[in-house]
């Protein structure tokens, strides 16, 4: 009935209700979740995963330190200790959940190298470390401050090690001199990047072994022989 709906609502608010007094808000009713107590590595893990999480819902732009120790669940002065902007949270972040700047061990050959960079480059752009760095490379424009930043200290090393795995093949005899080029050691990962971007993840294994052999080991291969540049 309207009438007692009315009462029923009424003693919800003001708590005259003696069979069913209303709660009295404290801390541990509180809606806000808690901040946790970590330190170290556990709770850098955190802000990095918080920090991904951001990048990939409000993008870098309405990303704020308080939002991000808002989702990690930790206080701001946590993270001024450890970075003096968003924009050195954001380079670190990413820095740490990419794929390891370590040379991946000889294996002989330059094909499996080769290999091992791409099946650990498919894996993180499926991954949400993945997903943040394409929010964020679209977001950004390439003249941006940030991006200069960006690849300086996380693209341009990883890019160094294709280069080094050509070097390598090329002590080996697997690779000619004249390969060990930015534009080859760069080929392979743009035609990954591409396919990701134009028909989302998974990438197919059978893509990445295609890339390997019609495009990057004729590019590098011994007997492959310098085209000429000159124009008719």
């Amino acid at each position: 009935m309207p009438g007692a709906r009315s009462r029923s609502l009424a003693t919800l608010a003001t708590g005259t209700d003696k069979k069913s007094p209303a709660p009295a808000v404290t801390k541990k009713t509180s809606p806000l979740r808690p901040l946790c107590r970590r330190r170290g590595a556990a709770l850098e893990a955190a802000i990095y995963e918080a920090v991904l999480q951001q990048l990939s819902t409000v993008g870098f732009g309405a990303m704020t330190i308080e939002g991000i120790a808002a989702t990690a669940r930790t206080g701001k002065a946590a993270i001024y200790r450890r970075w003096p902007s968003k924009e050195e949270l954001v380079a670190d972040t990413l820095d740490n959940v990419l794929p390891s700047l370590d040379l991946p061990l000889d294996s002989g050959n330059v094909r499996s190298d080769i290999v091992r960079i791409f099946d650990l480059m498919t894996a993180t752009m499926e991954s949400p470390a993945g997903g943040a760095m394409q929010a964020l490379l679209g977001e950004l424009g390439h003249d941006h401050e940030f991006i200069k930043t960006l690849h300086t200290r996380v693209l341009a090393p990883r890019k160094a090690l294709m280069l080094e795995i050509l070097r390598r093949g090329v002590e080996r005899g697997d690779v000619r001199p004249d390969a060990v080029k930015p534009v080859i050691a760069e080929a392979g990962p743009a035609l990954l990047v591409h396919r990701l971007l134009m028909y989302g993840p998974p990438i197919d294994p059978s893509y990445v072994d295609a890339i390997l052999d019609d495009v990057v080991m004729p590019l590098v291969s011994p007997a492959r022989k310098e085209p000429s540049r000159a124009r008719s």
